[in-house]
């Protein structure tokens, strides 16, 4: 996985970006624990997860259309998203219409 920098006015991440099947299918299984996990996705899953994530959906303009829990064991559909940000549970998330900017850290 590329590591890239994420960031909008207010918030800010570094993370890993999914390009490839295997690392969009294992998602945070392929970083150290704790990490941020950008995909190319619209769709995610949390099968054997043991702890929640955060997930923020970003359209085709890389603004944020959509933030929700994704618990252990279940699939969250973002329509509309053409990216998805899976983060650990409980920190601070980009605001709904915030553009994010991703550059290669």
């Amino acid at each position: 996985m590329q590591r890239v920098a994420l960031s909008t006015g207010e918030w800010g991440a570094m993370a890993y970006f999914a390009r490839t099947f295997t690392d969009r299918l294992l998602g945070v299984w392929r970083v150290p624990d704790g990490s941020t996990v950008v995909l190319p996705v619209s769709t995610v899953h949390g099968f054997g997860r043991r702890q929640a994530l955060d997930i923020v959906g970003l359209d085709a303009a890389m603004r944020v259309i959509s933030t929700s829990r994704l618990e252990p064991n279940r699939i969250i559909v973002m329509p509309g998203a053409r990216m998805i940000i899976e983060t650990p549970a409980g920190g601070v998330l980009p605001a709904l219409g915030d553009r994010v900017e991703l550059t290669h850290a």
